[in-house]
């Protein structure tokens, strides 16, 4: 019988008919992982000690691992044979044993990342798993590209027996497509009537009943009839008003993660969002390749403004060697994206984040002001406005309008950027115990992002954490291989926040 090994979000081993065999101890699930990474399946008992008990004596670590590898074989039942061992070696029988590295959209719309539940506090185990999650993000598979359409919604119309619930339905729809259309280059079509590629149906039933409206949404792929994702939607009418803003952004969020979906599942959708706003090279790069390929012909201001976002990542990420190059370019692309259309809350945001990093604080303050004045639900819009209240030093105001912009469901397409708004604006205002909360919430969704470390690498060392800043600088090097504390100490180094908040000391710690 074939056991399964689920490594893409949380670690699960599963038997036949979806028996759960998953040990409860994470350390465990962590040596699962391990193992189910390992050639062969199968690695030397000492390795996978010091990976997960390097901080204990090496007669307790052993002792550890032995009561480990018996939860685990505990966990498995009659299925314990899965669990193999020889001398001096562990490991799965992979006749036994399934690994499944298989990308699965959750319900937030974006992938989730390798060993997603694993929080195991030992050095060496936090840089293994972050060097695994960045092969398993690599490795995600590409999508095929689809001529140079644009991706398609087809909105059709809500069947109801009710004009009043049909014509709510319908605006719903019609507002969360918008949405959608103002941070993806889409299509929104009534009909598949001239479409030559594949294309998102949205169909969906509204009714009245009683004092309540209930609200049905399916979205389905064509040519395939997959259905891809349903949510039903219900409330009491006298609620209506307050309720629509939130059906609207659970709605776009839907059709946001189906598009994800599609690139993942071979659909030809071509755009991933979540590539976008991610913090890696390869996945910037494919995110970049698709939008050049699409074009700006049919949504330009939304399609330049993406391309000069993913420069700023590069520029705040120091992702290549030239920083200067790569903000000179988002610049430009920003630039396009408001003389397409000046009145464009993406575009004005996205302008915003280009502002504020050449340190043009008062700019940046005012197009991010009128970005929300045009649109105060565009999430871009919030997390620029955000940004740029700290940039003028008003650190409360940014806090709050982070923190209410995580409250918002579409805030799930990139939490790390709102956790790290919130956390540089508490920094700012001297709360360093709650940045460092954000900031390691950032670290949490995205392992890779290269500025929550070298806040939280400066911030523990303010607070007498010389093991927490030592864990931060480390994982920072792993991800940026020329970092040394002389580079961080550099004028060219991004980290003028801190110096300027005297919070620059561990420059000169010697911890590496």
């Amino acid at each position: 019988m074939t056991l399964t090994l689920s490594l893409i979000g949380p670690v699960e081993l599963t038997g036949p008919g979806d028996l759960r065999l998953t040990p409860r101890g994470m350390r465990a699930r962590g040596a699962l992982a391990v193992m189910g990474t390992a050639r062969g399946l199968r690695l030397h008992r000492a390795r996978l000690q010091d990976l997960l008990f390097s901080d204990r004596e090496p007669e307790h670590g052993n002792a550890s691992l032995r009561q480990l590898l018996r939860e685990i074989r505990i966990a498995l039942g009659d299925h314990r044979d899965a669990l193999v061992s020889g001398p001096g070696w562990v490991g799965l029988d992979p006749e036994m044993v399934r690994v499944d590295m298989v990308p699965r959209v959750g319900a937030d719309g974006q992938v989730p990342e390798f060993g997603a539940d694993l929080d195991i506090p030992d050095p060496e185990f936090e840089d293994w798993l972050r060097e695994a999650r960045q092969a398993a993000a690599s490795a995600m598979p590409e999508p095929e590209p689809h001529g140079d359409n644009l991706p398609a919604l087809i909105l059709q119309e809500p069947i109801s027996s009710s004009q009043d619930a049909q014509v709510i339905g319908s605006m719903i729809l019609s507002e969360a497509a918008g949405r959608v259309g103002d941070l993806l280059p889409v299509e929104i079509l009534g009909d598949t009537r001239g479409l030559t590629g594949p294309c998102i149906v949205v169909k969906s039933m509204a009714n009245m009943q009683g004092d309540s409206f209930n609200f049905l949404v399916t979205l389905t792929h064509q040519p395939s009839g997959r259905m891809m994702w349903s949510q039903r939607f219900s409330t009491s009418i006298a609620d209506l008003g307050t309720q629509m803003g939130d059906f609207v952004a659970r709605a776009c969020l839907g059709m946001l993660q189906v598009l994800d979906q599609g690139t993942r599942l071979g659909a030809a959708l071509q755009i991933s969002f979540g590539d976008i706003f991610s913090f890696s090279t390869d996945r910037l790069k494919r995110a970049d390749d698709v939008l050049g390929r699409l074009g700006d012909s049919v949504t330009p201001a939304v399609t330049l403004s993406l391309r000069a976002w993913i420069r700023t990542t590069h520029a705040y990420e120091r992702l290549g060697p030239n920083p200067a190059g790569a903000i000179a370019e988002a610049a430009e692309f920003a630039a396009k994206a408001r003389q397409a259309a000046p009145f464009h809350a993406t575009a004005l945001a996205v302008s915003s984040v280009v502002e504020a990093f050449l340190d043009r604080d008062d700019l940046a303050f005012e197009l991010s002001r009128q970005a929300v004045v045009i649109d105060s639900q565009n999430p871009l819009a919030r997390l620029a406005h955000s940004r740029a209240l700290a940039g003028i030093g008003r650190n409360a105001d940014s806090a709050m309008q982070a923190q209410q912009g995580l409250t918002q469901a579409l805030s799930s397409i990139n939490p790390a950027n709102w956790h790290l708004g919130i956390g540089v604006a508490l920094m700012r205002a001297g709360d360093l115990p709650g940045a460092m909360r954000h900031l390691e919430s950032v670290h949490r969704h995205a392992p890779d992002n290269r500025p929550a470390l070298r806040f939280l690498s400066a911030l523990r060392f303010a607070t007498h954490d010389e093991e927490g800043a030592l864990q931060a600088l480390r994982a920072l090097k792993a991800l940026e291989p020329d970092f040394s504390l002389d580079l961080m100490a550099s004028d060219g180094y991004p980290v003028d926040t801190l110096r300027r908040l005297g919070l620059l000391k561990i420059a000169k710690s010697g911890l590496i």
